[in-house]
């Protein structure tokens, strides 16, 4: 029988990973590794709308991936763990040694 623990991580690990699964907000977590920023300097560099830059940020907040500090009237958003754009860069690589291996048996 499963550990309920288990299934908890699990149920932890697929929602982080459905936040995750989103080119938006893989985007935004790539420009946040260079350094904490607001919503529209966010917008302003993924040419997102600053609407669809906070819904994003939302999600991603919401499973942990980021925080924020309110300076003023604005929000500061940072990476929660600097070990997530980590993450980002292990599937990449993951995923160039798939497409190369992919490529290789098609030539």
């Amino acid at each position: 029988m499963a550990n309920t623990s288990a299934q908890t991580i699990f149920d932890i690990q697929a929602e982080f990973c459905k936040a995750m699964g989103n080119a938006a907000r893989l985007q935004i977590i790539h420009i946040l590794r260079e350094r904490p920023m607001n919503v529209g300097e966010i917008a302003e560099i993924t040419g997102f709308g600053q609407s669809q830059v906070s819904r994003q940020l939302s999600t991603l907040r919401n499973v942990g991936v980021v925080e924020y500090q309110r300076r003023g009237n604005e929000m500061i958003y940072h990476l929660a763990d600097e070990n997530i754009g980590e993450v980002c860069d292990l599937v990449r690589k993951v995923l160039t040694a798939h497409t190369q291996k992919q490529s290789k048996a098609f030539r």
